[in-house]
């Protein structure tokens, strides 16, 4: 799923206009340029955002584009240190719900909790960690 960046709920409209000028407009835009090495770097200095705001808008875009998640969930799920699938498998659907209402209660941020039956759905297609060697 492809979003612009201005719809992601959560980020500063500054940070996308500095985004916008570096040629970023969606999240497929951003995703392009964090898998290109030399361009993420180029990104990220001439577009002023320090490292912290750039890699929490690539997370940001990153999860947006799960299935289910969009523009609605994306910052709760970022600020909840969820930032990809990798540590997404670290919870189950019940430990996320939990752990979403309370950052989303500890930090006062607006918008909807999504339902159990939501994040749910953000696992069917996680594969399963692979299991310890011994």
């Amino acid at each position: 799923m492809n979003y612009k960046m201005m719809d992601l709920k959560g980020i500063d409209q500054a940070h996308v206009a500095m985004l916008k000028a570096a040629g970023i407009e969606t999240t497929t835009d951003m995703m392009k340029v964090w898998l290109d090495r030399d361009r993420r770097g180029q990104v990220a200095a001439s577009s002023g955002l320090s490292d912290e705001q750039f890699q929490r808008m690539v997370a940001m875009a990153r999860m947006a584009r799960m299935e289910g998640v969009g523009p609605k969930y994306a910052d709760l799920l970022v600020t909840a240190g969820v930032i990809g699938r990798k540590s997404l498998s670290k919870h189950t659907p019940e430990t996320l719900v939990k752990h979403l209402t309370e950052v989303k209660g500890s930090r006062n941020l607006a918008g909807p909790l999504p339902t159990a039956a939501e994040v749910g759905a953000w696992f069917v297609d996680l594969k399963p960690p692979e299991a310890s060697r011994s």
